[in-house]
């Protein structure tokens, strides 16, 4: 039975600059992998991030289309890790349209919805932190999580808290603390969801001694890089909560530390990586499974110039609904979308 590869790269501009301690950025540049089989074609999304993913879109493209319609046929070992969470997602996307039931089904999760939470960057003052975040509350969302960094933390967070006093809030560091950095106590009266990534990523025993002094719970994001390295969470006992990323981890990989965290009592969250809405369908479909207690997932038109799917992804009461069996469509030769299509490439298999 043939296969056939489609790659599509894009740069799309960014609403509003997002900055944090590891990069600046005003646009997102991704690829999009279709898998099509007897004419029913399922999507993924490889989103390279600056500083935070080792690979770059140009290593993403430069992979798959050495391998063609070849990276279909086996084990994606080799390739960069977004790539084969990718080449993973459209396979299983597909799979899910073939058999006629929603992606969030076939990945072992309930449809339930998951609160919209929106991650505000680094702004220049706490007045702006305050306006940025009032605007994603009138947008729908009722969480946000607001990167900070040393001598950009306390004063935002407070004037986040003074003006909006019922909000759920949390940080994200970005692993730019250091062990003796006087900021993650000073944060710890704040009443935080969480406190995201304080320490850098290699510091594992740094961060089990935060969590041994600190009432905020110790989320971990950058190491989790594998089903290996959250055991080694685990085994540490170096967070009260893990961030998976599906667009890093691939569908199965985040199933199997989904269940690992959920046995050994670990909080579990879904992140994003700033993607259009093929990769938001991913993250949301596992979102779904029950043990998943937090994202910090918005629908992409909240923070790209524009989308290849024509899906409005509605906010209701503050929920963010992952999608029906119809699956997400594509549309990259739509006039709204075209413009920002750098290049494309098809493989038969």
């Amino acid at each position: 039975m043939s296969r056939f590869l489609r790659l599509v790269e894009l740069c799309i501009p960014l609403d509003h600059r997002f900055s944090s301690s590891l990069a600046a950025i005003s646009e997102r540049r991704v690829v999009l992998v279709g898998v099509t089989e007897e004419g029913i074609t399922g999507w993924g999304e490889a989103a390279p991030y600056p500083a935070y993913t080792p690979e770059t879109v140009k290593d993403v493209w430069e992979a798959l289309t050495a391998r063609g319609a070849g990276v279909l046929g086996g084990p994606c070992e080799g390739l960069p890790a977004t790539a084969a969470a990718a080449v993973e997602q459209a396979l299983a996307d597909l799979a899910a349209r073939r058999a006629g039931i929603p992606l969030w089904s076939h990945l072992g999760g309930t449809g339930r919805p998951s609160m919209a939470c929106a991650a505000i960057g680094l702004e220049e003052s706490p007045d702006l932190t305050v306006v940025r975040v009032g605007r994603m509350i009138e947008a729908g969302a009722r969480q946000v999580k607001i990167k900070i960094e040393p001598g950009r933390d306390v004063d935002r967070l407070r004037a986040v808290r003074e003006q909006f006093p019922g909000l759920t809030v949390a940080a994200d560091a970005n692993g730019s603390y250091r062990l003796d950095d006087r900021s993650p106590a000073e944060l710890d009266g704040l009443g935080l969801a969480y406190l995201e990534q304080p320490l850098p990523a290699a510091d594992l025993e740094g961060h089990a001694g935060l969590r041994r002094h600190l009432a905020t719970p110790i989320c971990l994001d950058e190491p989790v890089t594998s089903a290996e390295a959250v055991e080694r969470i685990i085994e540490l006992g170096a967070a009260d909560l893990v961030s998976l990323k599906p667009g890093v981890l691939g569908p199965a990989a985040t199933v199997t530390a989904i269940e690992m965290l959920s046995s050994a009592g670990v909080g579990v969250k879904i992140g994003g990586l700033v993607e259009t809405s093929v990769g938001r369908a991913h993250a949301l479909a596992l979102a779904s499974r029950p043990s998943v207690s937090y994202t910090d997932l918005v629908p992409p038109s909240w923070l790209l110039a524009a989308d290849p799917c024509p899906q409005a992804w509605e906010v209701v009461d503050g929920l963010l609904f992952p999608l029906d069996e119809r699956g997400v469509e594509v549309r990259t030769g739509d006039r709204l979308v075209s413009d920002y299509v750098e290049r494309s490439a098809d493989f038969a298999g």
